[in-house]
């Protein structure tokens, strides 16, 4: 599937808080997307799109210092196993290093698999639980860490020929 990551902008607000509403059990307000491509400095929005301009996924991601925080991210379930939510990732993610992070965090649902398992992919640790964090469900969230050697591995890894 051909598709390209580029910045979010404030037109792409609407499709993207569609795409919330249809994967997340509590989604974000509208308001809280507009905010986070016009106002919030630390925010490091990414949409994937197709060839036909069609939203894919985002990633919403807060830099702090040396520290990026995933604070959303989702792809259509239309487009899910297709590569798109790892390419989002690893592209923020570089994005943020070449901005001096070197260390990442996030809170994901303990039930939310296919996610943890990205997110082990990309080195993520678990590092602690928070009990009964969503509201809908009172679901753990799952806290995990990218540490730095890990981090820098995910994109200064020597290949072997």
């Amino acid at each position: 599937m051909n598709f390209q990551i580029r910045k979010m902008t404030p037109e792409d607000v609407a499709n993207v808080f569609e795409i919330d509403q249809q994967t997340a059990g509590l989604y974000w307000p509208l308001s809280s997307y507009r905010f986070e491509t016009v106002e919030n400095t630390a925010a490091r929005n990414w949409v994937a799109e197709n060839t036909e301009r069609k939203i894919l996924g985002f990633l919403i991601l807060w830099l702090i210092l040396d520290e990026i925080h995933v604070a959303n991210f989702a792809v259509s379930p239309d487009f899910r196993q297709r590569g798109i939510g790892g390419a989002l990732l690893r592209h923020g993610l570089k994005a943020a290093w070449d901005e001096g992070a070197r260390t990442s965090f996030l809170e994901v649902r303990s039930g939310n698999t296919s996610a943890i398992h990205l997110y082990q992919k990309f080195g993520y640790e678990e590092t602690g639980i928070r009990k009964s964090y969503y509201q809908d469900n009172h679901e753990d969230a799952l806290m995990m860490t990218l540490y730095p050697l890990a981090y820098q591995n995910n994109f200064f890894r020597q290949e072997t020929p």
